[in-house]
């Protein structure tokens, strides 16, 4: 029973991270944008650190405030993404944005005594001790974000999927949709992690990518993926006593390997009913 109270909160966090992250994570990947997730994360993870530096309580509301005012910059930053042809250019632009943010962060917490234990629980999150409070307060931010891609969602699938089509400006739907990353990523970063929170948004939908074609059928074949990876990881990491964002994303890090095998299997020639092999004569 006590590992039920502990499994069923973390489960429905992981449920409701993996709703948005996995379409938001098919966005980035029909952009070629695939690390920004990573470096949001990160630049929350660095607001987070400035907060401690301050003396701020890294998982207190003060911290979130700074996370969000760390991603929401950078959601501003990113907005001009879309001017950069290059895909070469655009990734090399978000990896050192990733790199910088990542020693920024380092050097921060280095001036703090607790400052690598908080490092540590920054990459690894504690998704098992999460309060139900919490879990509210994030289902409604979430449901918000939710209503509002599904109400303006041709102008948000346009962006990522017929760039060469929306209706201009198209700068203000750029903004709502990083400014939505910023929201998503701050709340996931403080409970669950940078790991966990980059695997979330990436492998569910790269890993159904590979099995089927349309976008609908990926959203949710990347959910169903997710939620089985999820139960198995969170119950793996409690009964042996594993850090969890890590075990998860170790989990999860089968997910491709699986579609792959899934998309061999569908695919591969079958016999045609009655179809006898041939033998050889005498």
């Amino acid at each position: 029973m006590d590992a039920w109270l502990i499994l069923f909160p973390a489960f429905v966090m992981s449920a409701l991270m993996i709703i948005t992250h996995t379409y938001l994570g098919l966005h980035v990947l029909a952009r070629g944008i695939i690390f920004v997730d990573l470096a949001l994360a990160q630049i929350a993870a660095l607001g987070v650190s400035i907060a401690f530096l301050l003396g701020y309580e890294a998982h207190g509301l003060a911290a979130q405030g700074f996370a969000f005012g760390a991603t929401l910059i950078a959601a501003l930053t990113f907005t001009g993404l879309h001017k950069i042809h290059s895909k070469t250019a655009r990734e090399v632009t978000i990896g050192c944005i990733y790199v910088v943010t990542t020693a920024l962060s380092l050097v921060i917490l280095s001036r703090t005594n607790q400052g690598m234990e908080e490092l540590k629980s920054l990459l690894n999150g504690n998704i098992l001790w999460v309060r139900w409070d919490e879990i509210a307060f994030v289902a409604i931010a979430y449901g918000l974000l939710v209503l509002l891609h599904s109400f303006f969602r041709q102008q948000f699938y346009a962006l990522s999927f017929k760039p060469n089509t929306h209706v201009r400006p198209s700068l203000i739907w750029e903004f709502l949709f990083f400014a939505s990353f910023a929201i998503v990523i701050t709340l996931a970063v403080n409970i669950a992690g940078i790991l966990l929170v980059f695997a979330f948004l990436i492998i569910p939908g790269f890993s159904a990518s590979i099995i089927v074609g349309s976008f609908g059928m990926q959203l949710i074949l990347g959910w169903t993926l997710a939620l089985i990876g999820s139960a198995i990881g969170l119950s793996l990491a409690f009964i042996a006593d594993l850090p969890v964002g890590a075990t998860v994303v170790s989990l999860f890090g089968m997910l491709p390997i699986v579609a792959i095998v899934i998309n061999y299997v569908m695919k591969k020639p079958r016999r045609k009913y009655g179809e006898e092999t041939e033998k050889p004569g005498f």
